[in-house]
């Protein structure tokens, strides 16, 4: 025991580190597991999938070309994929998906990219395959009935009409969050993080503009995979994340004291470059490499091209009723974080997928002359979406949020983890991640109606 004791003061992260191998051979043999599992599941799921695509077809033929209604869906990631899926097997619709990334991406997963570029392929895949159309092009005008469609090789757009359509554009932060316009195959776009990870291995210190979930983890990774590198956040906020409840805010605050990070909060930006930024009271901070975590983009500008840029609010959001329609437009939906919905939801890849799936049954409803579901009483059961989340504290930290109630420590990096697995394979088509969305959607909307319910809007 004194040896012990005695090995463990000259090496203090030694019990840190045997946590952080243990943890990491449980992430390894779930995963095992549940690929068993999904191999398991495909000997059922995939005939089953053929024999649907087999009905669909006679369906069709059934109901006849001029009975069947095309759906366009431009963007291929969360809420637009969610809508395909919600479609796949409805005999009354054609679906063309459009996008100018042959590839998806896991957003909530990729700022660990920017650490460990070799965990790629674990968090992208190729647009999946179905019983839709996939179209690879840019949207660069968007009217109530028709899509112009440019090629990434150049040559003339393609103008693609539509009976229905469903906008899940997102919204873009600064590169390389978001892919660059070159960043077109899943080839290209690895590429781009293996150098953005070289440049901040070369990095001596690195300055995070932002406290928000996303310059919270961004930072979080620097630190565990870097603890030797200066690290600095910046934000006006008085607190990091403070859009999620107190108790995650000081858990998340306390671990970047313990690991010292400088936080300089309540400081107002006055400008900033790729090298320092500038406070309002005039202070100048310097280094190595910036990030600018906060001010989303909206992707609308395809929309402002076209006949509906009536639609679009002061951010250039989309704005939308309370059935996900854009205004005046009873055809056209939006979801996800391009458009702006009344009830005015935190933006996150869950509810982006909420507001696809949505979108998506509405369609068919509309088809088919049946009320629409109002977003979110109809989805959820409730006024309010569940409040879910998890903040990751680098791999193996973090704060769960489930309504009312938190959740601290490595817990919560699990739970990630298991989400960051199945979320992907669910994206790819794969039958354990279908069956493990679908149970679990229905479960959190139980729950979250049953026993712990929504928070009251303005309580923290």
């Amino acid at each position: 025991q004194a040896l012990y004791e005695v090995v463990m003061a000259a090496n203090g992260v030694a019990e840190a580190s045997c946590s952080l191998v243990v943890l990491r051979v449980l992430e390894v043999v779930l995963g095992f597991n549940l690929t068993l599992v999904d191999l398991g599941l495909g000997l059922v799921y995939y005939p089953w999938q053929c024999a649907r695509r087999s009905l669909l077809s006679l369906q069709r033929q059934w109901l006849g070309e001029r009975n069947i209604k095309t759906v366009v869906v431009v963007g291929g990631n969360f809420g637009g994929l969610a809508a395909v899926h919600e479609m796949a097997f409805d005999a009354s619709v054609r679906v063309i998906l459009i996008d100018k990334r042959e590839y998806f991406e896991y957003t909530p997963g990729v700022l660990r990219l920017l650490c460990d570029a070799s965990l790629f392929r674990s968090m992208a895949g190729l647009i999946p395959k179905g019983t839709h159309e996939f179209v690879l092009g840019n949207a660069t005008s968007i009217s109530s009935d028709h899509v112009l469609v440019s090629h990434p090789s150049g040559g003339q757009s393609r103008r693609i009409d539509f009976d229905y359509l469903i906008l899940a554009t997102g919204a873009d932060y600064r590169q390389p969050i978001t892919p660059c316009a070159s960043d077109i195959t899943l080839a290209s776009r690895g590429e781009t993080w293996q150098r953005e990870a070289a440049r901040v291995r070369a990095a001596d210190s690195v300055l995070i503009l932002g406290g928000g979930a996303v310059g919270t983890e961004l930072a979080a990774e620097i630190v565990c995979h870097f603890p030797r590198k200066r690290v600095v956040i910046v934000d006006a906020a008085s607190s990091l994340v403070p859009l999620f409840p107190r108790e995650s805010s000081k858990h998340v605050q306390r671990w970047f004291e313990e690991r010292g990070v400088e936080l300089l909060m309540d400081q107002k930006l006055d400008r900033w470059d790729d090298r320092s930024c500038t406070i309002k009271d005039g202070n100048v901070i310097e280094a190595d490499i910036v990030f600018v975590c906060f001010g989303m983009r909206c992707n609308s500008q395809s929309v402002g091209a076209g006949d509906m840029s009536g639609s679009l609010g002061p951010r250039q959001e989309i704005k939308v009723n309370e059935y996900l329609q854009v205004e005046v437009r009873p055809r056209v939906f939006a979801v996800g974080d391009v458009m702006a919905h009344p009830s005015k939801e935190i933006k996150q890849a869950y509810y982006a997928e909420m507001n696809g799936a949505a979108a998506g049954h509405n369609v068919l409803r509309h088809i088919k002359g049946k009320p629409l579901l109002k977003y979110p009483d109809d989805i959820a059961g409730a006024s309010v979406m569940p409040l879910v989340y998890v903040v990751s504290l680098g791999r193996y930290d973090g704060s769960l949020g489930f309504n009312k109630i938190v959740v601290n420590g490595t817990l919560p990096a699990i739970v990630k983890w298991f989400i960051e697995w199945t979320k992907v394979r669910q994206m790819e088509g794969r039958p354990i991640g279908a069956l493990v969305w679908a149970l679990g959607d229905a479960f959190t909307f139980f729950l979250s109606r049953n026993f712990v319910k929504p928070l009251a809007k303005g309580t923290d």
